[in-house]
């Protein structure tokens, strides 16, 4: 077999494992928030702050880990990601109060956003743009691939054996996957100059600053924001949902997070294909605003089969814009910016994340589930609005 046909498909597959980590660690709480409430006593809002420290901490050292995936690579990135991933998953399973578990998981915030950045940013030097939306689709149908999989089985082995063995078993999972990734990644090429990290921090900086100041990027950075808002509140609270509203067992709320991925599993790859043919953008803004309609109708549903093609739906929507989301922000900046022009929009998405799960929290205890998507919906629809406003880059 040649050696470019080997490795894209291995590329594709470690970068899809390594997100597949991050993602499904993040997406089973939802299941989980039932017997950690019930264990520790706390609110909604509460629990909130579980989501609120793994935000912050992931949005905010992220524009450290920009600069050192320029300096360094993504590689590197990756692994280092992965050491401090496992740390924080370790901790999160030794927890026994809130204050321990907000803590763990802020490590584990830290190490996921690492894993991310450096992911991206190793897929978009490995692929050309004209191939990328394809290959991104591929590698972040991962997030789809977490909720058919990662979630029912972190849902059973916390029923079977408690919310702290979901913790133990992706710091095993992390360190299994340092060494794929150290034998099947190749360091990528970069061209740059060596530099010192104070100097390449002092150069991002700079880019941050102008970043924010230019239309089109900062039209991709808080179109982020809102996207990612819109998609967690929603999730942060639905497996509380789901138990509260129709009486469900951590094993039930599993299936159900299972059967809405499936779809999206297959369509993320497909979605990712069609963008590199009609367009990133337009595909974006189409996706996000069939997101922000069925937020809306979700809550007023029953248990039966409308509920679970809604939920659908929803995932669908969700997989056709993410793999043409990350491929149109790869291309807004030549290679040499990429790692810090990433990291900035991943702190956007972790802020609108924090933000959202703390308001969600709130708005659930006091106004229901329908407050939250609400919530969701409204920030899909900004999404949308501010993609068409300020990206106006016709061949995206």
């Amino acid at each position: 077999m040649p050696a470019r046909s080997f490795r894209e498909p291995a590329t594709i597959a470690c970068l899809f494992l390594v997100l597949f980590l991050g993602v499904a660690d993040n997406q089973v709480l939802s299941p989980l928030l039932p017997a950690i409430r019930a264990e520790f006593g706390k609110t909604s809002a509460e629990l909130g702050l579980i989501f609120t420290g793994y935000s912050l901490a992931a949005g905010l050292l992220v524009l450290l880990w920009g600069p050192l995936s320029d300096m360094s690579g993504p590689r590197q990135g990756i692994l280092t990601a992965l050491l401090i991933f496992g740390i924080g998953s370790l901790l999160s399973s030794l927890s026994h109060g809130l204050p321990a578990l907000v803590c763990g998981r802020a490590v584990t915030g830290a190490g996921a956003s690492m894993l991310s950045l450096n992911a991206i940013s190793y897929a978009a030097g490995s692929f050309p743009y004209r191939r990328r939306g394809w290959a991104m689709g591929s590698i972040v149908s991962s997030y789809f691939a977490a909720l058919v999989f990662g979630v029912p089985v972190g849902s059973w082995l916390g029923d079977r054996f408690g919310w702290n063995a979901v913790f133990s078993l992706a710091c095993a999972t992390s360190v299994s996957l340092l060494a794929v990734v150290y034998l099947l990644l190749p360091p990528l090429a970069t061209g740059r100059a060596p530099m010192n990290f104070r100097f390449r921090l002092s150069l991002s900086l700079k880019d941050y600053v102008g970043f924010l100041f230019s239309r089109e990027h900062s039209g991709a950075l808080f179109s982020s924001f809102f996207a990612s808002a819109g998609a967690m509140g929603f999730l942060a609270f639905l497996g509380v949902w789901l138990h509260d509203a129709f009486n469900l067992s951590g094993r039930d709320i599993g299936l159900v997070f299972l059967a809405s991925g499936a779809a999206a599993l297959v369509a993320s790859p497909v979605g990712g294909a069609i963008s590199d043919r009609i367009g990133k953008r337009i595909q974006f803004v189409g996706s996000s605003m069939a997101l922000a309609f069925l937020l809306l109708v979700l809550p007023n549903l029953h248990w039966g089969a409308a509920l679970f093609l809604t939920f659908g739906g929803i995932s669908m929507a969700a997989a056709f814009r993410q793999g043409p989301m990350e491929a149109l922000v790869t291309e807004l900046v030549e290679p040499q910016r990429r790692g810090s022009f990433i990291a900035l929009r991943n702190a956007f998405s972790q802020l609108g994340i924090g933000l959202s799960a703390s308001m969600s929290g709130v708005l659930f205890q006091n106004f229901g589930y329908s407050a939250v998507c609400i919530l969701g919906g409204g920030a899909n629809l900004l999404a949308a609005l501010l993609m068409i406003a300020l990206v106006k880059r016709h061949k995206l």
